[in-house]
């Protein structure tokens, strides 16, 4: 009775392929969130981490939030949290009148058992003349069944490899490393918000310790 779980692994791991480890840029820091289990924190620690950059910054900041994958979309979004949580602080607060704050959240690939698309823009101009910051919110995938990214993708008929999921993540961290280019003054900060604990597996079944292999995502 203890065969099933063994078998059910070599089946997924079917779908992982070899991938090179990702290329972290120096210029600025990038923070990983790992947390195990649904409810546990980690939106909130990316919301808390993104709120006091952009909303007490001693200069301009340029704030990126990545989700890589996402299940229960489009009911539960993390990149939507983080955006709509900002804009209510930024908001809620007098004081932040004085920050220009640019928004936006979108989710780049979709399952197709979901029809939803999700980008949000907004723009808050505060008083002219102070410091103007930046939240950029990015899903890379997302899948409509609430449940582990490998057996969405999966159900679903969706199954990302490693290399094409890490091949959009170099991508994004190379957007990142661009958008601080321009603004010799703006400070850039981004963090990368994963699906579940460091040995939760990915879309193709590869766990994240090892699908996210390289320096800066090691769980401290």
């Amino acid at each position: 009775m203890y065969r099933f779980p063994t078998i059910l692994l070599s089946r997924h791991r079917l779908y992982s392929t070899t991938s090179q480890p990702l290329e972290l840029p120096l210029s600025h820091p990038i923070y990983t969130i790992w947390g195990s289990n649904t409810g546990v924190g980690k939106t909130l620690v990316s919301a808390g981490i993104a709120a006091s950059s952009l909303l007490s910054p001693p200069s301009s900041v340029k704030f990126h939030y990545v989700k890589p994958l996402q299940t229960g979309f489009p009911s539960d979004s993390d990149s939507r949290f983080v955006f709509n949580k900002l804009l209510q602080l930024r908001n809620r607060n007098n004081n932040n009148a004085r920050i220009s704050l640019s928004a936006s959240n979108r989710v780049l690939n979709f399952s197709p058992a979901t029809t939803a698309r999700e980008n949000e823009i907004q723009h808050l101009v505060g008083e002219e003349g102070f410091i103007s910051s930046e939240l950029i919110c990015k899903t890379l995938y997302a899948w409509e069944e609430a449940v582990s990214p490998h057996l969405a993708a999966e159900r679903e008929g969706f199954v990302v490899k490693d290399s094409a999921l890490l091949e959009t993540l170099q991508k994004c961290f190379s957007e990142v490393s661009e958008s601080g280019v321009d603004k010799e003054r703006s400070e850039v900060l981004c963090v990368v918000e994963t699906a579940g604990g460091v040995a939760s597996p990915g879309p193709s079944g590869s766990l994240q310790c090892d699908l996210y292999s390289g320096p800066g995502f090691e769980p401290r």
